[in-house]
């Protein structure tokens, strides 16, 4: 019987065999959206040019040859035409939506009770394939677009996976997500008066029940998403998941307490959560972020990170140009060092993104600022020693020359908390109140523009805590810890989601070798050039505020006396560096004006 179908259907086939799961029918890019413009792409009748319906099929029926066992199933589901078969008669499918359909609803029911059980056979079939006919899009995808991009991203990230047949029909990862996508656009509960949220709920309800995987029908997840294995992942009611992430077992998207409203993580696209990870509260995940196995992440963690532990404490930086999501790297064996090359030689392993010459180039550098350090050694103060990035030396100096005692010596050279720092510099009164006229005025004399806000000394779910040297009082006025960054920005209204992404961005443009990076601080003069460019694109500060900032203009941000104080040493020199850019550009075009006159 399967014999003479295959002959039957070989008129309409390609010829081509390709069920492995690195066909010539697959491309190099991890998932494809489709574009499907008529109404979710479910059309009504045969489409005979979806090459991805074709592949399905054709694994279909080289399957049913060679396992007899699933001809029933896969007739079933209408994948092979069982027409001519008295004892096994079911329609094929026309569309690979209407298969997948078919598929989903039949696991579901069945884990359900099947005809005896909570759901309808055929009223769930006709739930999910009206939801593939909608045009309602999901992180900018309709229902078919996003399903198919599912498929495709699990048949190339899950190495256990040979073929798209065997995603479809056994996957419970994909099968849950496909149930979540029918369940949103069930969902609505705020439609007037006739809102609708059972159908959908009940949905929710049963495909946990059997495949494991908690979903809210209100949560957003977009195309190209793999749940690999998915028994116990939660995704909660406000939650968001970009295209092209990768989520394995056990990870929850969730709250933090009791409260309504906007309170579950956000996630960015090309994402990898490792298994078991909780990730609890309205905060942002960026693109291309790793975190490893187990970890408990309570903070913001910034694009290109790669974070792990409880809590979760960021590492270091994910390559240039890898997608964690596809590259499913759950060992974190590719990872850039956070503070660069000079504790990486100590023990660290290097990124296998690196390649030999541009870690030998580093060295090099590297070895150049071990010289040149040495000389100031033997021919300069020790506070010249300090300034040049390496704090530890600095203190040995110290010591030799006024035999200090070494903790005497330390507390002399190094802040010992960025935090408590920053607030000292304004005075005590800063953080309890102080003098409120002073946060009424400007340094100007003029009405303040913004007023100081407070910001919490104590946090010790910051995922850079411990992760840099204490840096060097020398250069507390052109270098920019972590702290200090933020509560410059939290003064302009960021979000600490936001300061956390610019801060990251601007630290990653150090070179591996900057004696900066180890601190982690950011150079006045790497701030001042870049900081518009990025606020731009990571913030919602306006231009005019970025320019202000980057150029430490204080008259123009309006910050008020209280809320400036702490900052006018730093925005001192983020004025000459600023001063010294336009002088340099003015020479430059004069030069090129004269030159012009001459020619």
């Amino acid at each position: 019987m399967i014999m003479k179908f295959m002959k039957q259907r070989s008129a309409s086939s390609d010829g081509s065999s390709g069920t492995t799961k690195k066909s010539a029918e697959t491309n190099n890019n991890d998932y494809v959206v489709v574009d499907t413009s008529n109404g979710g792409g479910a059309a009504m009748e045969e489409d005979r040019g979806d090459e991805l319906f074709l592949r399905l099929r054709r694994e279909a029926l080289e399957v049913a040859e060679k396992e007899p066992m699933l001809v029933h199933l896969l007739a079933k589901v209408g994948l092979i035409d069982s027409s001519s078969n008295a004892k096994c008669k079911f329609q094929p499918a026309k569309t690979f939506e209407e298969a997948i359909s078919r598929i989903v609803s039949h696991r579901l029911a069945s884990c359900s009770g099947g005809a005896e059980g909570n759901l309808c056979p055929q009223s769930l079939l006709d739930t999910i394939h009206n939801a593939f006919l909608s045009d309602e899009l999901e992180l900018g995808h309709t229902m078919s677009e996003a399903v198919r991009a599912d498929a495709l991203a699990v048949e190339k990230r899950d190495p256990a996976c040979e073929t798209l047949l065997e995603v479809v029909l056994f996957m419970k990862g994909f099968a849950s997500l496909v149930i979540h996508r029918a369940a949103r656009r069930a969902w609505k509960p705020n439609d007037g008066g006739s809102g609708t949220r059972f159908a959908a709920l009940l949905l929710q309800s049963q495909a946990s029940s059997a495949f494991g995987v908690d979903i809210h029908p209100a949560a957003q997840i977009g195309a190209g998403v793999m749940f690999d294995h998915a028994s116990g992942i939660v995704v909660g009611e406000t939650a968001m998941i970009g295209d092209g992430t990768t989520i394995l077992h056990g990870v929850t998207l969730g709250g933090t307490g009791k409260q309504n409203g906007d309170r579950h993580p956000k996630v960015g696209k090309d994402v990898l959560i490792g298994a078991g990870t909780k990730i609890l509260g309205n905060i942002h995940i960026g693109d291309r972020v790793k975190i490893g196995a187990g970890s408990v992440v309570l903070r913001a963690i910034p694009s290109g990170a790669t974070a792990v532990g409880a809590p979760a404490r960021i590492i270091g930086f994910t390559p240039t140009g890898e997608r964690p999501g596809s590259n499913v790297d759950t060992k974190l064996a590719d990872v850039e060092p956070l503070s660069g090359l000079a504790d990486s030689l100590v023990g660290s392993t290097i990124t296998k993104s690196t390649t030999d010459t541009s870690l030998s180039t580093a060295a090099t550098e590297m070895q150049a600022v071990s010289v040149s350090e040495e000389r100031l050694d033997s021919s300069s103060s020790s506070s010249d020693i300090v300034e040049s990035g390496d704090s530890t030396d600095g203190d040995e100096a110290d010591e030799k020359k006024t035999d200090m005692p070494k903790k005497e010596a330390m507390s002399k050279k190094i802040v010992l908390n960025d935090s408590e720092k920053d607030n000292n510099e304004g005075g005590e009164d800063d953080e309890d109140g102080g003098d409120e006229d002073d946060d009424k005025v400007t340094d100007f004399g003029t009405p303040a523009l913004v007023r100081f806000a407070k910001m919490s000394k104590d946090d010790c779910m910051c995922p850079f805590s411990g992760s840099f040297r204490k840096y060097p009082r020398a250069h507390s006025e052109d270098w920019i810890s972590h702290s200090k960054l933020q509560t410059l920005l939290i003064q302009q209204g960021c979000s600490d989601g936001e300061c956390v992404e610019v801060y990251f961005a601007l630290l990653h443009l150090l070179p591996l070798c900057s004696p900066a990076r180890k601190y982690g601080c950011i150079p006045a003069d790497v701030f001042s050039d870049n900081f518009v460019d990025i606020a731009l694109e990571k913030t919602s500060l306006d231009i005019a505020t970025c320019q202000a900032l980057a150029d430490g203009d204080l008259r123009a941000l309006g910050l008020s006396r209280k809320a400036s104080k702490r900052f006018k040493g730093l925005f001192s020199t983020l004025g000459q560096h600023s001063t010294r850019v336009l002088s340099r550009i003015s020479s430059a075009s004069d030069m090129n004006e004269s030159t012009r006159k001459e020619d």
